[in-house]
């Protein structure tokens, strides 16, 4: 986001905590906290070893308002696993030139 928008989500935040009668930094916690707990809600989930079937079937689906629907499935969950691996093999061999 650029200046204006940034300006703009500010005056947001600041017009929605005066309907409220609450400081910006409360607007700003309640407005980020549904995605904190998306976040945390799909990394406590432990998917190794499930089948793509078994996965889809998780409860992975978001609803937020104004936004729509956030969800995970079988595929997205394989290429960020498999993604992790990369990154953890990168990550030891890395460590393994330094000794």
């Amino acid at each position: 986001m650029n200046d204006v928008d940034n300006k703009k989500v500010k005056d947001l935040i600041h017009s929605i905590g005066l309907m409220n009668n609450l400081v910006d930094k409360d607007v700003k916690e309640i407005i980020e906290s549904q995605f904190r707990f998306a976040y945390k809600t799909i990394r406590e989930l432990n998917f190794e070893g499930l089948t793509d079937e078994e996965i889809d079937n998780l409860r992975t689906n978001f609803y937020f308002k104004y936004i729509g629907k956030i969800y995970t499935d079988s595929e997205i969950i394989k290429r960020s696993l498999k993604r992790d691996e990369i990154v953890k093999q990168k990550y030891i061999e890395k460590n393994e030139k330094r000794d």
